[in-house]
């Protein structure tokens, strides 16, 4: 994976995820024993190449950092906005998947992230339950429920994003 960040900020990201990591060099120096190597770019150039947007209205000094990226966290900004993409995230998706949501929003859980009630865990943290079990409507039978993924995207953004915007906060 490239971040676009700083090396202490791709440690931290990879922390609050539970990557397990290495550090990389550019000429491509890998520890071979790692699942996931993350390189920093804390320019973005690497993703300018892939066509990867710079945000909520990148270029727009008189808007804060902050709103910059609280607007790209719910899913407004260029070049296509991504707000189609999220909003499956509010309505559902019958033939969409829910174990890896569940699985994301267990480990936001146990970290202590926002909301931490969803899931209901026995002594062993394993799943016994889900308030979107209970959804009404036949909708709990769907493969991505109505606002499940909102939910885990919700806990991101309240509980990385902001919550630790100072040590993730742009270099530009």
């Amino acid at each position: 994976f490239i971040l676009n960040g700083s090396p202490s900020q791709c440690k931290l990201i990879t922390s609050f995820l539970d990557f397990p990591t290495s550090s990389a060099t550019m000429d491509g120096d890998v520890d071979a024993n790692v699942e996931i190597t993350i390189l920093s770019d804390p320019t973005g150039e690497a993703g300018r190449k892939f066509g990867v947007s710079r945000g909520f209205r990148p270029d727009d000094a008189s808007l804060s950092p902050f709103a910059k990226q609280f607007c790209t966290g719910i899913g407004i900004g260029p070049p296509w906005m991504t707000l189609p993409a999220v909003l499956p995230g509010y309505f559902g998706n019958p033939n969409g998947r829910r174990e890896w949501i569940e699985t994301s929003l267990k480990q936001g859980q146990l970290a202590g992230r926002w909301p931490d009630n969803i899931l209901e865990l026995d002594n062993d943290q394993n799943i016994v339950g889900n308030k979107f079990d209970n959804t009404p409507f036949g909708l709990s039978s769907w493969g991505r429920r109505p606002f499940e993924l909102a939910t885990l995207r919700l806990q991101s953004l309240i509980g990385i994003q902001i919550k630790h915007y100072d040590e993730l906060k742009p270099v530009d």
